[in-house]
């Protein structure tokens, strides 16, 4: 295992791939490892772009690629961008060094001047350095309003790809999955009952699954509809 950088940005133990139902996404997901296993110092292959609507799934995406780098024994780190925003720039000096850079939402700083360029000059560096950067957005990187022409550009350098949201069917092929993998009981009826009710996003399918889980080994019962309808007052 490779050493780890000063800065921990917390990772949800489950967001592996073995916890993520990749559906129409598989192809993407082993383009991804590959990216991650293969050594390229051509810049069109040190970059990759990922964009998602909301609760796609992005930050386990990324989060995913992180444990895998240290499977691979690759030095990793993840980046959210809503707490990089409340960080010094100065706290990217010397990311370059890190063998892989996975940026969650870059979008965010589309109203921060001083972080596109940050990123920007963080790409260069990365790339000088033979290293690698994932990034993942909202919407394709000419579609946000960045006023820095320049990180559009190099956003744009790289492999770029969509990931697919879950249909209703696949959202409870999901849920069941999470479910099993906490020892959860989860028939059709009641993975059926979730997801029509909650928002159709994965985030808020698997937010409802934590809250679940928790209330029922706090009042010591099974997952129920009744039970969930009480705890999720719906």
């Amino acid at each position: 295992m490779k050493q780890q950088l000063t800065i921990d940005f917390a990772l949800q133990l489950e967001a592996t791939f073995e916890h993520f139902f990749a559906a129409d996404n598989q192809v993407l997901i082993d383009n991804l490892k590959q990216f991650v296993e293969t050594e390229s110092d051509i810049p069109s292959k040190q970059l990759f772009y990922i964009h998602g609507g909301k609760g796609a799934g992005k930050s386990h995406v990324l989060q995913a690629l992180c444990h895998f780098a240290d499977q691979k024994d690759k030095l990793a780190q993840y980046l959210p961008a809503n707490q990089l925003l409340d960080m010094s720039p100065e706290f990217t000096l010397g990311l370059e060094n890190c063998e892989l850079l996975l940026i969650d939402d870059v979008q965010l700083f589309q109203h921060s001047p001083i972080w596109q360029t940050t990123i920007f000059d963080l790409i260069n560096r990365c790339i000088e350095a033979g290293n690698k950067i994932i990034f993942t957005a909202n919407k394709p990187a000419d579609q946000i309003d960045f006023t820095l022409p320049d990180l559009v550009s190099r956003l744009n350098w790289g492999q770029k790809w969509p990931l697919y949201a879950l249909d209703d069917e696949q959202r409870k092929a999901m849920l069941t999955l999470r479910s099993q993998a906490r020892g959860i009981p989860m028939s059709d009826e009641l993975a059926n009952f979730i997801v029509l009710r909650c928002q159709q996003d994965n985030a808020s399918i698997l937010s409802c699954l934590d809250k679940l889980d928790k209330e029922s080994l706090l009042e010591k019962r099974k997952i129920t509809i009744p039970f969930v309808k009480s705890v999720m007052s719906w």
